[in-house]
């Protein structure tokens, strides 16, 4: 959920923190634990003996002083900040996977209580080895469900705020179905550990009880009053959000005006972002207003002096964009005066683009290959043919070669005259695309040959072509989106990768190759390199050579396996 970004006022180091980030720490630390704790619960499927062996070594991290100072200190900061950000948040206008998260992350210690005061407070109170033979034991099966519930949650809050984390960065998106994947084997496996042991376990030995009766009934009461303790701390977080949302009727306001002619009042203390979404003002925000994105930028018109500077996170991204001084990240941006602002990017909804979905809208930057592929002499060819010869062969060739492009995973980009530009590997890893673009290299060589044979009489000559590969980092989006009645552009890409790409192809012509493909595309399929001819070649805008590969005919390159998505 969108949180507040204060630097904190500490060392060096920290003071560059914000509290966001220091959230995301204390937050990461405790998903370590729960996933060491659910993988040791998954050796159950082994053996009890295997899973207290892995107990071993993972208390001796978790249980020594520094490991158990960590872990009390990240819990407790992570919980109280997570309650001062719901707390001082205004707007409750967000998206439903954050309301999951929210009452995800409220639930955790009613169940949290109960399971860490039956093993942890056993052996600090009474003494007892709480390993898995005596958790087991108390635990199943009347304890079976509440287990399942309290990982339930603990995963689910805390795969939600890596989501959020880790969904811009390129590596994240090209293994988005391993991540899925152990998003539902981890849980999975570690309850099923859980279950095979305690069965296992009640069948196979017999069991003493370490704890008096009086012993017992201390940590059953102790239990008790935790639970209903939080439960009243929970009650009074809630009374204390209602009590500031009534306050902020009798506060000072501000009003915001929007170019667009929407004129708004709204307390202090409320990002641009919040307000805009509490009037119910369309706004763009990617990331759902965490500040790892642009799309949320306003130009402010008038009112901009005397407004508060830019905070870390903020600087951070405007800097990176290039945004001029009147420029402002609406889910940062908390004015504290009136202004007038005009939003920089349309708040275009997946309905609005026809049902597609969309990141492209807005740009993702990912590994693809780029192709470009172009047909030599067709020019000449062409002289003295009447136009409907020329669009039938043009038409056989493009036809052609964009079948097999599509056929081997690719997407066609574009046609440019007797060109075309694909790009393999969107919403697939680096590997796939690199393996699916020399796939259709080769077999776009094949069918050069094919079509020569069959129109040999329409014909004055050989139809020939040259095919440029390169691999890398691209930003791929909806260009012309915006200006097209809410219509979805057709997805390209941009930048160094692409004209590296369409160099190699114009290459082919001075090196009469059919095809050039950078080091780069065969080292991403792990493609055997050895018969081919390489050399380093001068690339105009490139300050330094690339290493490349080329071959006369494009059935030549290697025979390469598919490889899934």
């Amino acid at each position: 959920m969108t949180q507040p970004d204060v630097a904190l006022p500490s060392a060096p180091a920290l003071g560059r923190m914000s509290l966001r980030q220091v959230r995301l720490l204390t937050g990461l630390v405790l998903f370590a634990f729960a996933l060491t704790h659910l993988l040791n619960h998954a050796v159950g499927l082994v053996s009890t003996d295997a899973m207290e062996v892995v107990r071993q070594w993972r208390i001796a991290v978790t249980r020594s002083p520094l490991g158990t100072a960590i872990l009390l200190i990240s819990l407790i900061v992570h919980f109280v900040l997570g309650i001062a950000i719901f707390i001082s948040r205004r707007g409750l206008r967000i998206a439903p996977h954050e309301w999951v998260q929210l009452a995800f992350g409220l639930l955790i210690p009613v169940l949290l209580l109960r399971h860490a005061t039956a093993l942890r407070g056993a052996h600090i109170y009474a003494g007892v080895d709480d390993n898995y033979t005596y958790a087991l034991w108390i635990m199943w099966p009347g304890e079976a469900w509440p287990q399942a519930a309290l990982i339930i949650l603990v995963w689910v809050h805390g795969c939600i705020g890596l989501h959020h984390w880790l969904q811009f960065k390129a590596w994240y998106k090209n293994f988005k179905w391993l991540w899925v994947a152990l998003a539902v084997l981890v849980p999975a496996l570690g309850y099923a550990g859980f279950t095979s042991a305690a069965r296992a376990i009640r069948y196979e030995t017999d069991f003493d009880n370490p704890l008096t009766p009086e012993q017992a009934e201390f940590l059953k009461h102790l239990i008790s009053y935790e639970v209903y303790g939080y439960l009243g701390l929970l009650a009074l977080i809630v009374a204390a959000r209602i009590g500031l949302g009534v306050l902020d009727h009798y506060r000072s306001r501000i009003t915001i005006s929007y170019t667009g002619g929407q004129k708004v009042s709204a307390m202090r203390g409320l990002s641009v972002l919040e307000i805009s979404r509490i009037h119910n003002i369309p706004h763009a925000s990617v990331c759902g207003g965490r500040a790892r994105c642009s799309t949320c930028r306003v130009r402010v018109i008038e009112g901009d002096a005397d407004q508060p500077p830019p905070n870390v996170n903020e600087r951070r991204v405007l800097q990176r964009v290039g945004a001029p001084a009147n420029v402002r990240l609406a889910c940062q941006f908390r004015p504290v005066n009136d202004i007038t602002i005009t939003t920089l990017l349309p708040a275009v909804t997946a309905d609005a683009l026809g049902g597609l979905a969309d990141k492209y809208f807005w740009g993702v930057e990912q590994e693809v290959t780029v192709m470009f592929c172009d047909l030599r002499g067709f020019t000449k060819l062409s002289e003295q043919r009447l136009s409907y010869d020329v669009v039938f062969l043009l038409n056989q060739y493009l036809g052609r070669m964009s079948e097999v492009i599509t056929d081997t995973g690719g997407y066609v980009d574009k046609f440019m005259g007797d060109g075309i530009m694909a790009i393999f590997g969107m919403d697939k890893t680096a590997k796939t695309g690199a393996i699916e673009a020399l796939q259709a290299a080769r077999a776009m060589g094949g069918v050069l040959d094919a079509l020569n044979q069959s129109l040999h009489e329409e014909l004055r000559g050989r139809l020939e072509m040259g095919i440029g590969l390169h691999s890398g980092s691209a930003i791929l989006g909806r260009i012309g989106a915006a200006g097209r009645s809410g219509a979805a552009g057709a997805v390209t890409a941009l930048g160094d990768t692409v004209n590296t790409a369409s160099r190699l192809e114009g290459a082919c012509k001075e090196l009469n190759m059919q095809a050039i493909i950078s080091k780069a595309v065969l080292d991403r399929a792990q493609a055997d390199a050895t018969r081919l001819e390489t050399r380093r070649l001068d690339i105009r805008g490139r300050a330094e050579p690339i290493e490349v590969v080329m071959v006369k005919r494009a059935t030549e390159l290697p025979a390469l396996e598919s490889h899934s998505a």
